[in-house]
């Protein structure tokens, strides 16, 4: 049996397997994905939320583009949470969102802390201004950033081909498809073209089961 056969075989025999792609939004968004370092390991998220309350509460989790800052961001905030810390959660897409963040700042209770993924976005105005009134009303800040700066860092987040494949791994259903519609030269492939950015890869991925599952042809190598 060919690569080809063995395809429309394996989507006749299981089509709930395979017919869902496992590379869509709802499964590796943020909040669904386990926060990783760069080796593919779990991070200790109970430690590193002892540290955002030991080092004065304000810090930024600092890494490129689709380098896991999310998703370690809002487990930290859940993390924190369930050290009973007040958390406010605010994403930044662009700078008019700065009202939204400084509201956000103004009604939290002292000693509360602000989670705000895309910090950048505010611009230096805004950074600042959001810097003022967190320590104002004595509120700690937890940030993503692209690069080193302040926040202090807490956490580098950095990529890996290990990384890709430890989330790859953690995807529903891999046991019906990893092997079949992708496999580990795909995985080396999408890291290499997204250059290190595990989100784009993902939608490479995307593409690649999905237009291997629907023609049942260009299979793996």
């Amino acid at each position: 049996m060919t690569p080809r056969d063995a395809i429309a075989t394996r989507l006749e025999d299981d089509p709930a397997g395979l017919s869902r792609n496992p590379f869509a939004t709802r499964y590796v968004a943020s909040a669904r994905l386990a926060a990783l370092d760069e080796a593919g390991r779990p991070r200790d998220i109970g430690e590193i939320a002892d540290l955002v309350i030991g080092r004065g509460r304000r810090n930024a989790i600092v890494g490129g583009h689709g380098s896991g800052k999310s998703t370690l961001l809002w487990q930290l905030a859940d993390a924190l949470e369930d050290r009973a810390i007040v958390v406010t959660r605010s994403r930044v897409r662009r700078r008019a969102d700065l009202v939204r963040v400084v509201a956000g700042i103004r009604t939290t209770p002292h000693g509360g802390i602000v989670c705000i993924d895309g910090w950048e976005m505010l611009g230096a105005a805004g950074r600042m201004l959001t810097g003022l009134v967190a320590s104002v009303n004595a509120v700690g800040m937890l940030v993503t950033a692209h690069r080193r700066g302040l926040p202090r860092t807490l956490v580098e987040c950095r990529t890996s081909p290990a990384l890709l494949r430890a989330l790859v791994a953690s995807l529903p259903g891999r046991d019906r498809w990893f092997g079949v519609v992708v496999d580990d030269r795909d995985l080396e492939e999408c890291f290499r073209d997204s250059s290190g950015d595990v989100r784009r890869a993902f939608d490479l991925l995307y593409d690649r089961f999905e237009r291997r599952r629907t023609t049942r042809g260009d299979p793996p190598r």
